[in-house]
């Protein structure tokens, strides 16, 4: 039942039902925030409730095989048709709207009609598509549509959240009088308790093994770490180092490692990760190729109660720019091959709980409380709502 009292405001995010990606944890957390002040309708794509069968994960692989040159040489994105089936005969009618993609053709059928019916709009895009990216995959005829596409999507919006400030210094350049808020995802409250937690006894039978441990995918669009994990093995400081992963290696670059003992593990919700990271040495976080891009793990790597280490291919990487703050992290580059020895300074210093804690503005609470406000503030269809809030450490606004 809707409020008559309250605004009303659409929320497009294909990804807003899906459990474990980033938009739609990001939409969720968001949607949390903004039903205390919006009346919400919210326009998502379908979720995947039930597992898929090794038969048509294979099919599926083969379609988009398939299909991988359409998309990419004409249409938008793989979306466009889902978009267009949805967004043909919408007739929007609220005060407002917030758009939330990656994917982002739901985001350009969803701004057309918007900007057709005077609804004002907001875009919050987690990563860079063509005008500004870096490694853009779109060519040809779906190059020239998506750049005309975004140039649309951007002129017509009231104001802009992304989630590092390579992005938005992108957008400003050609977007100056776009109103622009930085802001990356947050790490949820109801998991800190289990960083609390007493750490699990320690599988660790020797203190010359190094264990590291990565949590999500290893795919393409993360830089290179084979050679990285070869030469730790090859320093000769420990007798073996190992390398568990818990989820997919779609690069399959882990099968060819001679040195580095890999353990592979099923994925597990984060309240049991943290819980599980005291049995390691050092937490890795692979960093994008695309240097605009903050790799979606690094905020809830916050909560792991061990030391953190972050891979890149420079020191010009929005991952190198995240943790210059952040406590209980080490920098290292991917192809440096004398790392070892500031890995074993790294993990062998007596970190406190204090000092490996995350910071309390990069919580939900906070990180959410901050796009409320920028809501209010571009939005001039709604009153501005003063909102007393603890949160430190606030992200960077431009207008």
């Amino acid at each position: 039942m809707f409020d008559t009292t309250r605004p009303d405001l659409i929320v497009v995010s294909y990804a807003a039902d899906i459990p474990f990606s980033p938009r739609g944890i990001r939409t969720r957390a968001l949607m949390q925030r903004l039903h205390h002040e919006w009346n919400i309708e919210l326009i998502a794509g379908l979720a995947r409730t039930s597992p898929i069968s090794s038969y048509a994960r294979a099919t599926h692989r083969l379609a988009r095989k398939s299909l991988r040159f359409a998309h990419s040489s004409m249409m938008l994105d793989k979306y466009e048709f889902w978009a267009w089936r949805r967004f043909r005969s919408w007739q929007p009618h609220a005060d407002a709207a917030l758009l939330i993609g990656f994917p982002f053709s739901p985001l350009v059928y969803a701004a057309r009609l918007l900007t057709a019916h005077g609804v004002p709009y907001v875009v919050d895009a987690g990563d860079p598509w063509v005008v500004t990216s870096l490694r853009a995959e779109a060519r040809g005829l779906a190059r020239i549509r998506g750049r005309r596409a975004e140039y649309a999507l951007w002129r017509g919006a009231a104001g802009a959240v992304v989630t590092t400030e390579a992005q938005a210094n992108a957008l400003r350049s050609l977007f100056p009088n776009l109103p622009t808020l930085v802001r990356p995802n947050g790490f949820s409250i109801a998991d800190q308790s289990a960083f609390y937690a007493p750490n699990r006894a320690s599988a660790r039978t020797s203190s010359s093994v190094l264990r590291l441990v990565h949590f999500g995918e290893i795919n393409s669009e993360r830089v290179p770490i084979a050679r990285f994990l070869e030469a730790l093995a090859q320093s000769g400081i420990w007798d073996e180092v190992q390398f568990h992963q818990y989820g997919s290696d779609w690069t399959r670059s882990l099968n060819r490692l001679s040195k580095v003992a890999v353990v592979l593990h099923s994925p597990r919700v984060w309240r049991e990760i943290i819980t599980i990271a005291g049995d390691y040495d050092l937490a890795v976080v692979v960093g994008n190729r695309d240097p605009m891009l903050l790799p979606s793990k690094a905020v809830p790597y916050l909560q792991l109660p061990i030391p953190r280490l972050a891979l890149v291919e420079d020191d010009e990487n929005a991952l190198a720019h995240y943790i210059r703050d952040k406590r209980g992290w080490m920098l290292a580059h991917v192809y440096a091959m004398d790392a070892a020895e500031k890995v074993r300074m790294h993990i062998s210093r007596k970190w406190s709980r204090t000092e490996l804690a995350p910071p309390a503005s990069e919580s939900w609470d906070c990180v959410t409380e901050e796009i409320m406000q920028f809501l209010d503030q571009v939005l001039t269809t709604r009153k501005s709502v003063q909102t007393q809030h603890s949160c430190v450490g606030r992200g960077n606004e431009t207008g």
